[in-house]
C-alpha cells in the first residue's frame, strides 16, 4: 500500500488538466488561464544539494557524498563515505519495486585536475548491495535510471551505455549525448548534430524523432517516459522552450515560448503529465515559469533559486527551502475577470474572488491579503519583485535607508476595502530601534518620490505590514529623523520614533519646536496616522473653516467621519486653535476606543477635578485609567493647552498600549 506521504507527493497538484487536446504543432501557448500556487513545507530535512526524488524516496549530495532518505518513514542512509568526489545522484524503482540509487563516483580515480575519469555505481536499498556498473575506464557521467535500466554517456567520445539490472548485462548503444531512460526507451541528443533520437530497448532500434536544420539545436532537455521538454536554440542566439508528446500518433513539436535572445540561462527544467516548468532570469531574480500542455496557458510560479529546484515528483512539484522539502500546489483558475486591462500585462497573477484571499510571492517574502468584499467580481492580482534600484535614491527625507525589499503589485479593479501588504524579512531585525523605525513606502511616479504607507512590525521583528488601497511600487525603508532642538530631551526617542512613522513632523524651521502648543488640526492628524486608517476623505467634511485645500483637510475629515472629533456652533472646527487637554483626552478616548464608565472615583485624587466639564468626564477618566494621560503634580489642568512634545508623549503611550512600539 502506498504511504500517506507518498500519496501526498505523487498527487500533490490538483489541476483538472487531463481533459482536452494538445495544441496543434507549432502553436504557441497562450496566457489566458491564471495559475497561482501555495507551498506546504514538510518535516523532512535535507542538508545538501543535487536533490532528486521518486515517490517517497529522495537522494542528494552532502559534503561531497551520497545520501538517501525516505520521506514517509524519515529513514536516512549513508550511501557513500569514502571521501572522494561523487556527482549526479539519481534514484528509481526497479521491476521488483526496490529503490535503487545511481551516481558518478571518483573513489577509484585521482582527484587531480588532469584526471577526468569517473565510474558509475548503483546501490539497492532493499538488498543493501553496491555495484560498479561500467567495465571500461573513462569519463562516465550523468546516469539516468527508470525501471530495470540505467543509462549514461562517456566523454569526450559520446558513447552511450545501458545496464540491465535484471539480466546484469551492460550494452554499448553507440554514440549519443545526455541519454535519459523512461518507459523502456531512451531519448538522447545526436553526437554529431542538434536533433533528438529515441532508442527502443526491447526492439533495439534507433529513430530520429526531431530533425532540426543545421542552424538550430537542442541545448538541453528532460524526458519523463512520454513527454520531452527542451530548450531549442539557433545560431543567432535566440532560444525557445518546446515540447513533444511521444504518446501521440505522429508526435510533433509544440512551442511553449516565443524565441528570445539569450540572456542569463539556467539548466533546471522539469515535465510531468500535461505540465512543464523551467527557470528564467527576470531582472535580478530567478523566476519559475510554467506551461499547461493541454490547455495552452503559460504562467509564473514565483521567484526561486536554482539550488532550490527539484522538479516534478510524479505529478507533484517539489522544491527545497531552508533545508526542508516544500510541496508546491499549482492552482488553476479559469474564471472570467472583471475590468481586464488590454495593455499586455494580463499574464500570470492570481485571481481573487468575492470571498477574498491571499496572494504571495517568493516563498511569501511578500503577500497581499484581501478581505471578503474587497472586489465586486473576480479580479486578477499580480505581485512581482522590483529591481528598479535607481528609484530608491529618491527619498522623502534625509536619514532614510532602503532596506533592500521592493515589490510592485497591480489589480484589474479598484479595491473597495484596504488590503494588508506584508513583507517578510530574510533575517529578523536585530534591535528595537530598527523595529520602531522601519516602514513601507509607496512610490509616486508623477512626483518622483516615496510616501509613507505604514508599517507595523510583528513581535518577532521579522514581518512588516501595512494596509494599502492603491496598487503600485512599495518598498521598505528605515527612517532616522533628527531635530536639533530635541537633542538630549527627555522625549527625544519618542518624538523620533513618531517622526519615523510620519505621525509628527518638524516645523518649517526644521526643528520640532517641542514647547509650542499643539493645534486641533495637528492632533487630529496624529490620531488618524496612529490609528493607521489609511487614506481618508479628500476634504475637511462639513466644517466651513476647513476647505479642501487645507493642509490637514484629509485627516480632519476622516477623524470627523470616525466620530472622534466634533466642531463648534456654526459648523466650525477651529483647526488652528490650541487643543485643550480636556479636548485632547476626549478625542483620544474616542480614537483608542477606551472603555468609558458613567461613574468613577478616578478623578478624586486631582485637586482641579471639579473643573472637568460633565460631557468630558467619562473620556478623561478612561484616558487616565489607561495610563495614556498622566496628571501633573496632582492637577489635570483640563482647560490648559498641551505642548507638541506632551502630545507626542501621549501618542507614543497609545502606541505602546497597542503593542506597536518596542523596547530593548
Amino acid at each position: 500500500m502506498m504511504s500517506r506521504t507518498s500519496m501526498v507527493l505523487k498527487g500533490f497538484i490538483i489541476l483538472g488538466l487531463l481533459g482536452g487536446l494538445l495544441l496543434p504543432a507549432g502553436q504557441k501557448a497562450s496566457a489566458e488561464t491564471v495559475h497561482t500556487y501555495k507551498d506546504e513545507t514538510s518535516s523532512f530535512a535535507i542538508n545538501g544539494s543535487s536533490v532528486r526524488m521518486t515517490g517517497e524516496h529522495v537522494v542528494w549530495r552532502e559534503n561531497g557524498q551520497i545520501r538517501y532518505g525516505n520521506t514517509s518513514t524519515g529513514q536516512k542512509t549513508v550511501i557513500t563515505n569514502h571521501g572522494k568526489s561523487t556527482d549526479s545522484p539519481a534514484i528509481g524503482i526497479n521491476g521488483s519495486g526496490e529503490a535503487v540509487v545511481v551516481w558518478a563516483d571518483k573513489r577509484n580515480q585521482s582527484e587531480g585536475t588532469g584526471n577526468l575519469n569517473w565510474d558509475i555505481y548503483s546501490y539497492n536499498l532493499s538488498t543493501n548491495t553496491e555495484k560498479k556498473l561500467n567495465d571500461t575506464v573513462g569519463q562516465h557521467r550523468i546516469p539516468s535510471i527508470d525501471g530495470n535500466y540505467i543509462v549514461w554517456q562517456t566523454n569526450p567520445d559520446y558513447e552511450m551505455h545501458v545496464y540491465d539490472m535484471t539480466a546484469g548485462v551492460l550494452t554499448n548503444l553507440g554514440l549519443g549525448r545526455d541519454p535519459i531512460v523512461g518507459n523502456g526507451r531512451i531519448v538522447y541528443k545526436g553526437a554529431a548534430d542538434g536533433s533528438l533520437y529515441e532508442y527502443d530497448i526491447a526492439a533495439r532500434t534507433h529513430e530520429k524523432i526531431l530533425d532540426l536544420p543545421y542552424s538550430q539545436y537542442v541545448e538541453r532537455f528532460v524526458f519523463n517516459g512520454e513527454e520531452i521538454l527542451w530548450k531549442q536554440r539557433d545560431m543567432d542566439g535566440y532560444g525557445k522552450y518546446t515540447f513533444m508528446d511521444l504518446g501521440e500518433n505522429n508526435p510533433q513539436p509544440v512551442d511553449l515560448t516565443e524565441p528570445v535572445i539569450q540572456g542569463v540561462e539556467y539548466k533546471e527544467m522539469s515535465i510531468t503529465d500535461g505540465m512543464a516548468v523551467w527557470l528564467e532570469a527576470s531582472g535580478g531574480s530567478v523566476v519559475m515559469k510554467g506551461a499547461d500542455l493541454t490547455g495552452g496557458s503559460s504562467y509564473t510560479l514565483g521567484v526561486t533559486k536554482p539550488s532550490q529546484f527539484i522538479g516534478f515528483n510524479g505529478d507533484g512539484l517539489v522544491l527545497v527551502n531552508n533545508g526542508k522539502l516544500v510541496n508546491r500546489t499549482i492552482i488553476q483558475t479559469e474564471a472570467g475577470l472583471s475590468n481586464n486591462r488590454d495593455d499586455g500585462q494580463n499574464t500570470g497573477g492570481t485571481v481573487i474572488g468575492l470571498d477574498g484571499g491571499i496572494v504571495s510571492a517568493d516563498d511569501q517574502a511578500a503577500s497581499l491579503k484581501f478581505e471578503q468584499g474587497t472586489f465586486n467580481a473576480d479580479t486578477r492580482i499580480v505581485l512581482e519583485k522590483s529591481t528598479e534600484t535607481a528609484l530608491f535614491d529618491s527619498k522623502p527625507a534625509q536619514g532614510m535607508t532602503w532596506a533592500g525589499m521592493a515589490w510592485n503589485w497591480t489589480a484589474d479593479a479598484e479595491l473597495k476595502k484596504p488590503a494588508m501588504l506584508t513583507f517578510e524579512l530574510e533575517q529578523a531585525l536585530d534591535s528595537a530601534d530598527l523595529a520602531n523605525r522601519i516602514g513601507i513606502y509607496r512610490y509616486i511616479e508623477s512626483d518622483g518620490k516615496w510616501i509613507y504607507a505604514g508599517g507595523m512590525v510583528d513581535s518577532a521583528w521579522s514581518k512588516v505590514h501595512a494596509q494599502v488601497v492603491t496598487e503600485g511600487l512599495y518598498a521598505l525603508f528605515t527612517y532616522t529623523p533628527s531635530f536639533s532642538d530635541m537633542k538630549g530631551h527627555w522625549a527625544q526617542s519618542e518624538v523620533e520614533v513618531l517622526a519615523s512613522r510620519w505621525i509628527v513632523n518638524g516645523m518649517q524651521t526644521g526643528n520640532f519646536e517641542p514647547k509650542q502648543s499643539v493645534t486641533r488640526a495637528q492632533f487630529a492628524k496624529m490620531l488618524v496616522e496612529t490609528a493607521g486608517l489609511g487614506t481618508g476623505q479628500a476634504g475637511g467634511g462639513s466644517f466651513r473653516d476647513v476647505p479642501d485645500g487645507h493642509w490637514a483637510a484629509r485627516w480632519i475629515g476622516q477623524a470627523a467621519a470616525a466620530g472622534w472629533i466634533k466642531g463648534y456652533e456654526g459648523s466650525l472646527f477651529k483647526p488652528n486653535a490650541a487643543v485643550t487637554r480636556e479636548e485632547m483626552m476626549v478625542m483620544l478616548a474616542n480614537a483608542a476606543r477606551l472603555g468609558k464608565e458613567d461613574t468613577s472615583d478616578t478623578l478624586s485624587g486631582y485637586a482641579d477635578a471639579d473643573r472637568v466639564r460633565e460631557w468630558a468626564k467619562p473620556s478623561v477618566e478612561a484616558a487616565i485609567k489607561s495610563g495614556i494621560i498622566q496628571g501633573n503634580g496632582g492637577f489635570l489642568n483640563p482647560g490648559g493647552t498641551s505642548t507638541r512634545v506632551e502630545a507626542a508623549a501621549v501618542i507614543y503611550r497609545w502606541l505602546a498600549m497597542k503593542g506597536e512600539v518596542f523596547n530593548g
